[in-house]
This record gives structure tokens, sequence and C-alpha cells, in this order.
């Protein structure tokens, strides 16, 4: 048994789900294949919404909702998927050097990217791990809701990754397999951060998790004994796969042009994005920075990078390439939209200021001042970084009229959920105010759309024993 977390997280019911995969697997495979079998779980992120692909710290949660895939090996150097939800198609391909996706949107490209993943890990380090690259057959069955800010895809993709690593033998450090899948996830055209795959695979049951970046660090914080979590769905997909991709990553572009637009005006060298400028400021105040930005640059640039390119002295083509990539998985800018350089990084760089305070707020059990500070991280969202909707702000108007002391949308935003942070004495007032004001009026049954969720254990991965 391999366990990231703290113990190895598996519960009687994720067992039994396992069990019943393993059943169907060895009527594919043979009744003495060997099996294993992985949990991965989603997170929430309490705090510290789209500031981990700038390299700085976020502090979710693994959460008590999981996906769980058993896997057996095959001969054939090839993946053989299966999905226990009839909505995902069954799928096969084969292992080679570069894996062909998918077209946009289908599921099984975050098992394609997992794989993918290690292929690109083990070539880099020298292709020590490419004997060990066997063929699999797969059975996954996600009880993380989809599109709905939870991190899905995550729990997929990590999930997938220690299967595929544990058939062959292979094993990683926990830091070191995060980074990984945290690249790993690039296939699929999101220009993510690290914070969903940290926490997957090193969450702490009753902790939240402070992360850091370059290097990637984590440290447990202890949820207070009187604190929960309520999560709700606005039943607003938001699919990063999809068409918020578009969205998520024009915000990475936005942030990373402020980035490099800062480090000219204040003489730094090698900046990419914001973490770099922050790293190369020990006494840094978000003030101090978003008032340079306003003079080095108008808030608004040209979506075709000829503004950029000009304040930053570079080549517009070169400065192109630098952001937006090439091919399938480039980013489009729409020519329509300016970029908003001065309210992304305002966001980004306050988010961080928040993030920093309420770990220390949670840590001491301030259930107030965490509050606020998650309410403050919601108005940003909304009025600087543009990803909340009409209904993220009508859940969260109604949690805090339920007695909730924080709510912010969690996850990407363009729709999914809402976290709400109170008393574990409140979460039925709480509940009945999201049922009353938002799921009625607009005709959703709210059961299995809002719960009580609980800090949770990272992934692991078991070898299930023939029965």
């Amino acid at each position: 048994m391999i366990a990231y977390g703290e113990d190895d997280g598996w519960d009687s019911a994720e067992l039994e789900r396992a069990g019943v995969l393993a059943r169907e697997l060895r009527a594919l495979c043979g009744a003495d294949s060997r099996i294993v079998a992985v949990r991965a779980p989603g997170r929430v992120n309490l705090i510290g919404e789209h500031t981990d692909y700038s390299g700085l710290p976020v502090l979710p949660a693994a959460i008590d909702r999981s996906t769980i895939i058993v896997a057996a090996p095959l001969p054939a150097r090839e993946i053989v998927l299966r999905n226990a939800d009839p909505a995902f198609g069954p799928r096969k391909f084969p292992i080679e050097e570069k894996i062909p996706a998918y077209p946009a949107g289908d599921w099984a490209n975050y098992v394609k990217a997992a794989v993918q993943g290690v292929i690109d890990h083990y070539g880099a380090r020298g292709g020590a791990g490419d004997a060990k690259l066997r063929g699999a057959t797969m059975l996954v069955e996600g009880r993380v809701p989809a599109a709905a800010g939870l991190s899905s895809s995550s729990a997929l993709t990590v999930a997938a990754t220690l299967a595929f690593m544990a058939l062959g033998g292979l094993e990683l450090a926990p830091l070191e397999c995060a980074a990984m899948v945290a690249r790993s996830e690039r296939y699929v055209g999101t220009m993510g951060g690290g914070m969903d795959q940290a926490a997957a695979l090193m969450g702490r049951r009753d902790h939240a998790l402070f992360i850091e970046f370059n290097p990637l660090r984590v440290h447990a914080v202890k949820m207070p004994s009187d604190a929960a979590l309520v999560v709700a769905d606005s039943c607003e997909i938001a699919d990063k796969s999809g068409g918020v991709r578009t969205e998520y990553n024009r915000r990475v572009v936005e942030c990373s042009l402020a980035a490099r637009i800062l480090a000219h005006e204040m003489k730094l060298g090698g900046v990419r994005i914001l973490g770099d400028v922050v790293r190369a400021r020990a006494d840094w105040k978000a003030p101090d920075l978003i008032a340079i930005l306003e003079t080095a640059a108008p808030p608004r640039l040209a979506p075709d990078l000829a503004d950029a390119a000009h304040i930053l002295d570079v080549a517009r083509d070169a400065l192109a390439r630098e952001l937006l990539g090439a091919g399938a998985i480039g980013v489009k800018l729409d020519p329509a939209k300016p970029l908003e350089v001065l309210r992304r990084a305002r966001h980004v760089l306050t988010e961080t200021e928040r993030v920093i305070s309420a770990a220390a707020m949670l840590e001491a059990g301030r259930l107030e001042a965490m509050g606020a500070l998650m309410n403050a991280s919601h108005e940003s969202l909304r009025g600087d970084f543009d990803c909340s909707t009409e209904r993220l702000d009508r859940m969260v108007a109604a949690a805090r009229a339920g007695g909730a002391l924080g709510a912010r949308l969690t996850g990407a935003g363009f729709g999914g959920s809402i976290v709400a942070m109170c008393r574990a004495a409140d979460t039925g007032c709480v509940i009945a105010s999201l049922d009353r004001e938002f799921y009625t009026p607009l005709g959703i049954d709210p059961r299995g759309k809002r719960a009580v969720l609980h800090a949770g254990a990272g992934a692991s991965t078991i070898e299930l024993a023939a029965v």
C-alpha cells in the first residue's frame, strides 16, 4: 500500500466500491489477475483562487469524495478504459512516446495526460522507467461531482497516474509526484497550477493545506473543531476541458503579462509569473506593486499583444510564442476582448495577502476573521477577476444570510460551486437558506446539490487479493 497523506484514507464504502470494480475486472482479465486499486479525492479551495499558476500560495483541503480506479496489467502496451458512468464511453489507446489526444472535452484525455506525464517524467530522467511502463485495463468510478469546481479532473488524473505507476512498480516522493501530475494536466490544454494535484495527493484528514510553489511545499493547518464547510453546486457547468478553458487560459496570459511589465519596470530578471516578482522583493506589499503597474502600463492592452510588446521592448511574435504556445494546446485570445492586466494582477496580489492571513487565522481558530477574508476573496473574484456569475453571487448571498461566516466561489469559477464556512451548529441554517433562496426559486431539487464536506486524506494505492 502506498499512501501520500497521513493515512490511507479508505473508508468502508470506498473499499466496497473498489471490490465491486475488482469483481468486474477479474471477470474481464482472469480470476488470478493482479489488481491494484487507487482512491484520489477531490478538493475544495478555502481561499487562494487563481494564484497557483502565478506561483503564489493557496489554502485548499482534500474532501471526502473520491474517484476510484482498479487496474490489472495487460501484456500489450495499451490502456483499456471503462467507466462505471455510462455517460463516459469505453476507450483504448496504445502506450507510445507521444500519445495523441482525443477531441477536446473527452473524459479519457485525463487518463492519457496521466500516462503521458509518467512517460515524459521518466524519459527526462534517462528512460529508467520505460521498461516498467506496462499496459493496463482500468475501471473508473468517480464520486467527485464533475464540472462543479471540486477538481474531479485532477482526482481522475491522479488516480490514473498512481494506478499506471503501481502496475509497473514505480514510486515517486509525494512532492515530486504532485509536480509531475500538475505538468501532465497541461496535456488537455489548461494552463493550470499545481494546487489540485497537491491537494489530491497530500490531503490530511481534518486539515487544510497551505501550499506554496517554486519549490512546492505543503504545510497542514488544523481545522478548528467547531468549523464546518458547506459546499453547494450552482448547477452551472464549469468545464475546464471545454468552453471555460478559453477564459481560464486568458487569465493566465493576463497575469503573466502583468508580471513581465512589473519586472521590466522594476528591472528584475528571469520573471515569467507574478510569484517571481513577489519572491524578488522580501518586503513586497500588494498596494505597492499595483501602484507600479498602474504607472507602467494602461489597465487594458490590445489582444494582439502589440501594446505589450511595445511596453516590454520585445518582438510581438516572440512574446506571443512565450505566452500563448503553439499547436493544439496553444492559447487562442479573443480579438474583440482587451487584456485586463491591472485588474487581474490586483486580484492575484491581494488574494495572496489574504491566503497568508487566512492560514494564520484558521490555525488560531479565528473563524470570524477567516470568514471575512473569504468574503473579500469573492468580491475580488467577482469585481477584478470576472469569474463569478449571477448564480454564484446569489448562492454566496444566501449562504451568508443563513449564518455562514464567509462564503465564496471555489475552483476556477465561471460556474461550479461555492464553499461556505460556518460553525458546525449552523450548517442546517446555511443549507436551509440555500434551498429557500437559491434552489427553490430555480425549480432545482437541492438533494445531492449541497452537502457538509470534511477535510479528508490524500490519495493512496492498495493491492486487492483474489477472493
